[in-house]
C-alpha cells in the first residue's frame, strides 16, 4: 500500500423488519484503524435503538477486501474474537474466488 494512502471501508446491514438497508462507510490511515471502525460501526447498526437485533450477518468491505460476517450483534464476543471472524471470512471469500478462477481456466 501506498504512504499515505487512505483504507475505505464501509458495513452494511438488511434490515429484516423495515427491509431497507443501512450502510456506513469511512476511510482510516491504515487497515488495523479500518478494521477498528468496522467493528465498532457494525457493533452501532447491528442493533436498533431499542435493542432489537437489525441482522445478524453484514456485509464488511476493508479496502478491497470483502466478507460477509455474523457477530456484531453479539455483545458477549470480543472486538479480538470478532477481529478474527472478519480475517477468517475474507481468507474464505478470497480461497473461494482463487478456486472459482482455476475452475474457469479449466473449462476453457
Amino acid at each position: 500500500m501506498d504512504e499515505g494512502a487512505v483504507v475505505e471501508w464501509f458495513v452494511s446491514f438488511w434490515d429484516l423488519e423495515t427491509q431497507r438497508t443501512s450502510v456506513r462507510a469511512g476511510e482510516a490511515s491504515n487497515r488495523v484503524d479500518a478494521m477498528t471502525q468496522v467493528i465498532a460501526t457494525g457493533r452501532e447498526l447491528a442493533r436498533r435503538d431499542d435493542g432489537s437485533v437489525v441482522n445478524k450477518t453484514a456485509h464488511i468491505r476493508i479496502g478491497i477486501e470483502l466478507a460477509v460476517v455474523a457477530g456484531f450483534d453479539n455483545p458477549h464476543l470480543s472486538d479480538e474474537n470478532l477481529r478474527c471472524r472478519i480475517e477468517a471470512a475474507i481468507t474464505a471469500k478470497q480461497q473461494h474466488a482463487r478456486t472459482m478462477q482455476q475452475r474457469i481456466s479449466v473449462e476453457l
